[in-house]
């Protein structure tokens, strides 16, 4: 009795349970068996998801089980469906055919027959048949790239995750290749594009960097997609995508963007190219900063705050001496300076350094007059309403995972059902395939449940601090009074409960003020 090891491989998971899929192979093998008496399957080999044209025959463990099965006589027929089964590439899969032949291992195809090393006619035969298969999985690869290309560049979507902004819906047209699916395509979000719109405000006219942009949206209630907070490095991305103009990138090691289409366009131009262009000049002052001078802390009420209006870079802590006229005594002046320009003429500086006494003293003054315009009951309304819209973010953040949950309950059902069809043989998947499924479902679950857990808890806790409106209003109404007796730490932490930033330029200040205060005073800041 001949024992017969029988391989079954599709390059692609999907194909588990689809046409020309492992079911079938193992299928027509034990069909083809049936019809030799004196042969036995005694082993089957499965290889899911394993292309056999892009990996080599050492990279993959079903042909090291042959090989050491071979060399210990643990066989002695190899059965596939089809050659093309044992690998696509004609410089290594005619090599495994001629080493499994020379073990004493007979090579047999249920749609080709058995393969022979008899003659040399025999082995030119293995060779070109290899050579052909390396060829069509070439030259599929070629028309599959090409396809999924053109339609990429039409709007069409063709794998991943979509972009912060976008959604995916199914359109009309079938599916190129698996006609029971439906081409799908990447649409503007009518709720991400108003924050991909308000990322690209407060980077281009309220001059925030990623991190202060990344904090403004956490504390305003906003959630990423999966009802995370915003990353930094999710906003350095979202403000170099060029998709939000409408050109798509290439997901190619060549890069690139596809050509402009205007479904895709949530931005005008002129926004995205400013904030190209912040950028551009951001990346090249932190190059040449030298930040070792720079102090944590300084003697000046600003530091930390202030920056150059010419070139955006923060301004460092400076100082001289000056001596009296009898030369006995030193003063230390202050001054605030920027640091990309130590001395240096740029046609863009007009100055590069303010006295700090003059310009804290210009400051305070402009803070004081500012606040003197301060009306309590506007600014109460301003306050309810901002608390009104966080609450309602938050509500719908924790009513779309609740909906995302159901979803994922319903798939549990699923495969639970599916699990027990496996049990008694029929279902096309194996219990371990549908164990690591339900798995992975059960994880999505469990993480849904602890963002909605924590949504809820912070939605909670923005409905109890209505009071904090009032709180801040009365801390405005006394601001100056507790500035005047504050001494000079408590002075800075009163400036910065007020101030985000504050730009120097020759003769003019312009001050921006923290979020939540910026808007109610629009207009009384320069």
């Amino acid at each position: 009795m001949k024992r017969v090891w029988c391989l079954y491989r599709v390059s692609k998971k999907q194909q588990v349970s689809a046409d020309e899929d492992i079911p079938m192979q193992k299928n027509a093998c034990h069909e083809f068996v049936n019809g030799k008496p004196d042969w036995t399957i005694t082993n089957e080999l499965y290889e899911k998801g394993v292309s056999g044209w892009k990996k080599s025959v050492n990279e993959r463990d079903e042909m090291a089980a042959l090989k050491e099965g071979a060399l210990k006589k643990k066989f002695d027929v190899l059965l596939v469906f089809m050659f093309d089964r044992l690998g696509r590439r004609e410089d290594e899969t005619p090599v495994m055919v001629n080493f499994l032949i020379q073990h004493g291992i007979e090579v047999w195809s249920v749609k080709e027959g058995q393969r022979k090393i008899e003659s040399h006619v025999d082995k030119l035969l293995n060779y070109i048949s290899f050579w052909q298969s390396d060829g069509e999985s070439q030259k599929t690869s070629i028309r599959v790239k090409e396809a999924k290309k053109q339609l990429s560049e039409q709007g069409y979507f063709q794998g991943g995750t979509a972009p912060l902004g976008y959604k995916i819906v199914e359109t009309e047209e079938r599916h190129w290749k698996n006609k029971d699916r439906r081409v799908k395509e990447l649409v503007p979000d009518e709720m991400e594009s108003e924050i991909i719109k308000l990322i690209y405000h407060l980077y281009v006219n309220k001059h925030m960097g990623y991190r202060k942009i990344a904090d403004h949206l956490n504390e305003q209630g906003y959630r990423n997609r999966d009802g995370k907070i915003f990353a930094v490095s999710t906003i350095q991305r979202i403000l170099s995508n060029p998709i939000y103009i409408g050109f798509k990138r290439y997901k190619t090691a060549a890069g690139g963007t596809q050509p402009f289409n205007e479904k895709l366009q949530i931005l005008p131009e002129e926004l995205f190219y400013q904030a190209e262009r912040i950028r551009k000049i951001r990346r090249g002052n932190m190059k040449e900063q030298d930040k070792s001078d720079i102090p944590r802390s300084g003697k000046l009420l600003l530091s930390g705050l202030a920056y150059c209006k010419y070139c955006g870079s923060k301004l460092t802590s400076n100082y001289l001496y000056k001596s009296s006229k009898d030369k006995r005594h030193k003063t230390a002046i202050y001054r605030y300076r920027c640091p990309l320009n130590k001395g240096k003429t740029y046609c863009r500086h007009r100055q590069n350094i303010w006295g700090g006494k003059k310009y804290d003293t210009l400051i305070i003054n402009k803070l004081k007059s500012i606040l003197s315009q301060f009306e309590l009951q506007p600014y109460l309304e301003a306050g309810k309403h901002l608390k009104a819209e966080r609450v309602k973010l938050k509500e719908q953040n924790i009513k779309h995972l609740k909906k995302e949950y159901v979803d994922l309950k319903k798939q549990q059902e699923k495969l639970n059902l599916e699990i027990g069809k496996a049990l008694i043989g029929e279902s096309a998947f194996t219990p371990e395939q549908l164990s690591l499924a339900l798995e992975t479902i059960e994880k999505q679950m469990e993480e849904k449940s602890a963002l909605i857990h924590s949504l809820t808890e912070e939605l909670q806790k923005e409905r109890e601090t209505c009071s904090d409106v009032n709180f801040l209003a009365n801390e405005l109404k006394h601001w100056a009074q507790k500035f005047e007796v504050a001494d000079g730490d408590h002075k800075k932490a009163l400036l910065s409960k007020l101030i985000n930033k504050v730009y120097l330029g020759k003769n003019e200040i312009e001050i921006e003020l923290n979020i939540g205060l910026s808007d109610y005073f629009e207009g009384n800041i320069n």
